[in-house]
């Protein structure tokens, strides 16, 4: 399956890209309890990070690990977006606070990636036989991308040789405090 998703802040949480992992552990509940290892998400930008009138491509990650929440925090406590403990208490943040927490723990997993590009701010253009998996609203699309399932692979196997695995770019946002 692929989750295709607008992505409407990159500020280093969700994703979160750090050492060469890229995670979804926060934000996008509805993706994380569906999606499987072996998965792809893509995220585009949306017009609200005010970029490029057009979609770009923000990151593509092949999901190959799936933790539950409660279990991200003993091997993962130093990344950004580990802000719940193994008890799901938030811990003090720069990205959520008690307004987010039904959402992110709604999601109930974590979703790791060690096959990634993460374009962030060196975003790149939307191959024109992808287009359509660009939603056109917030939310995510995923079995309306089955059909565009060949040739998302075949792109990914092209930037994946034009670019390589890994972080291309910086987050795109800096970070604000998030208030109910």
């Amino acid at each position: 399956m692929i989750y295709s998703y607008l992505l409407v802040t990159d500020n280093g949480s969700a994703p979160c890209v750090q050492q060469n992992t890229l995670s979804l552990a926060i934000c996008k509940p509805r993706i994380r309890k569906a999606a499987k290892v072996g998965d792809y998400i893509i995220a585009f930008s949306s017009k609200s990070m005010k970029i490029s009138q057009n979609a770009k491509i923000i990151y593509i990650a092949k999901i190959t690990n799936k933790l539950k929440l409660n279990k991200y925090y003993p091997e993962y406590k130093n990344r950004k977006d580990c802000i719940y403990d193994n008890n799901l208490t938030l811990i003090k943040n720069n990205y959520h606070n008690i307004c987010n927490i039904e959402k992110d723990i709604n999601g109930k997993y974590v979703l790791i990636s060690n096959e990634f590009i993460y374009f962030g701010n060196n975003f790149i253009n939307v191959p024109p036989k992808i287009k359509n998996m660009i939603p056109k609203y917030q939310g995510h699309m995923s079995k309306k991308n089955i059909e565009y399932e060949t040739a998302f692979l075949n792109e990914f196997n092209i930037l994946q040789k034009k670019y390589g695995l890994g972080i291309k770019g910086q987050h795109i946002h800096s970070i604000k405090k998030n208030t109910c």
